[in-house]
């Protein structure tokens, strides 16, 4: 499995620079899980991105136009929570992952998504799932 770290990694390898977008800390409540008393509840999931972008992203004019605006993680994120319901993390991580990387100047990205209520404050369940284009 690749991880955030090793696909920066990678396009360093072939790069002198990268960029790295990211969003962080973002909790949605969200209808998610298999078993019986998870259906129809809404659990706390706490969304962590990560893009990754080759070059160092120096906008000539410092105007938006020039970059990715990253405020299309919040956009892509909230879409996909307004898809149908997915019962394992991993679904909802992908479909994230989907629109995430949709931006050509995207190179790889991380979607890390947390169940923070699910062990009663004994840590925390998630998933995280890395993607190089």
């Amino acid at each position: 499995m690749t991880s955030h770290s090793d696909a920066l990694m990678q396009i360093l390898s072939q790069n002198q620079a990268a960029t790295s977008l990211f969003l962080e800390k973002v909790i949605r409540q969200v209808d998610i899980g298999v078993h019986d008393h998870e259906l129809g509840s809404l659990q706390r999931l706490s969304f962590d991105i990560y893009v990754m972008l080759s070059g160092d992203s120096t906008p000539q004019g410092d105007e938006i136009s020039e970059v990715l605006d990253y405020e299309y993680l919040i956009s892509a994120l909230d879409e996909t929570l307004n898809l149908q319901r997915a019962s394992l993390l991993e679904t909802l991580a992908n479909r994230l992952l989907d629109r995430i990387l949709k931006p050509s100047s995207v190179e790889a990205a991380t979607v890390v998504i947390t169940k923070l209520d699910v062990l009663g404050g004994d840590g925390q369940l998630g998933c995280s799932i890395t993607r190089i284009m």
